[in-house]
């Protein structure tokens, strides 16, 4: 799969451990680096140890093979696994030069582009089961086990998550089930957010960070970036009633996403901010700093969820009433 920089993974991986490969910043489970060869920058993504798998490989090769050509999009140019140690899966793609978004609104518009075009690029797409997931799969086929496993972290100053878990969860699920569709098979990024929309001079927008790329049978891209596009600012929840007027409006037109479904899309996008064990403990493992960091800002999220979801309830109510009076 070597593409025309001829970086291939062993030599991206070279480079990586001799130190001369630019680690870029990131709190997320995989590791960065930038290199230049070839007078070409690329992006290397080595993957966690504990996320790389010959399903992971083949769940990005599909989406990968989906989506080439499409003008946001980075591809694959050369893809494996470096097997010092544990074996870690090795990304490699163009880089995408420019500034990362720290406010998503500017971009809702794009952002709904995107989503169309995941959707409509998975027309004629087959995926085996194994790659079909998103973030909600484990809360609807197993949520009980899933609190279960969380209650440990809940502890002291996370009390107050437990609660929001017990409050919200029976609903979040509930929403989720009912925008599964069976035969409704999307392309899901996984973590469509302002530090992954690239704007540069070359081009208007390039969309990295493939790392949870697969398929799923639910607007689960939507809903995540409900939240994250139309808040007022990074690092809180408050959700800026115009951005959201504009992300229901394009999403109904891009989509055809009912307004009087806004509310189950975001309940299902709310259960991204629910505590996984196994994702709280893979962080620790990184940066035990990170553990503490992730629970702090979840919480914040829960903090405002209510007041959040009836002001969404309400506008998509409004632009529900508007189009059936033909505004």
């Amino acid at each position: 799969m070597t593409g025309p920089a001829q970086l291939t993974v062993r030599h991206a991986m070279e480079l990586v451990v001799a130190g001369d490969a630019e680690a870029l910043e990131g709190r997320g489970l995989n590791s960065s680096y930038r290199v230049t060869e070839g007078g070409r920058e690329l992006s290397v993504k080595v993957h966690c140890a504990d996320r790389s798998s010959g399903t992971e490989f083949r769940r990005i090769l599909r989406v990968d093979a989906a989506l080439r050509g499409t003008a946001w999009y980075p591809p694959v140019l050369d893809m494996g696994f470096h097997a010092a140690g544990r074996p870690r899966l090795v990304v490699i793609r163009p880089y995408a030069p420019g500034a990362p978004s720290d406010d998503a609104r500017q971009h809702i518009v794009q952002v709904a582009g995107v989503l169309a075009d995941l959707a409509a690029r998975a027309g004629g797409v087959e995926a085996e089961e194994d790659l079909v997931g998103d973030y909600a799969s484990p809360w609807v086929s197993g949520a009980e086990r899933e609190r279960a496993l969380a209650d440990p972290l809940l502890t002291g100053e996370w009390q107050g998550l437990a609660r929001a878990m017990d409050d919200h969860l029976g609903e979040l699920r509930n929403s989720a089930v009912r925008l599964t569709r069976p035969d409704g098979l999307v392309i899901h990024h996984g973590d469509l957010h302002g530090r992954n929309l690239i704007s540069g001079s070359s081009r208007p927008l390039t969309v990295i960070d493939w790392d949870e790329a697969g398929f799923s049978r639910r607007p689960a891209d939507a809903g995540k970036a409900l939240w994250l596009s139309c808040r007022l600012g990074r690092g809180d929840f408050v959700l800026d009633p115009q951005a959201l007027h504009r992300f229901l409006t394009h999403l109904h037109a891009r989509l055809r996403m009912p307004y009087a479904s806004a509310a189950d899309l975001a309940r299902l996008g709310a259960l991204w901010f629910l505590p996984r064990h196994g994702h709280v403990t893979l962080l620790g493992q990184r940066d035990v700093s990170l553990g503490p960091w992730y629970l702090d800002w979840i919480s914040r999220f829960w903090a405002r969820f209510r007041q959040n979801l009836d002001l969404l309830t309400r506008t998509a109510a409004a632009l529900d009433t508007d189009a059936d009076r033909g505004c």
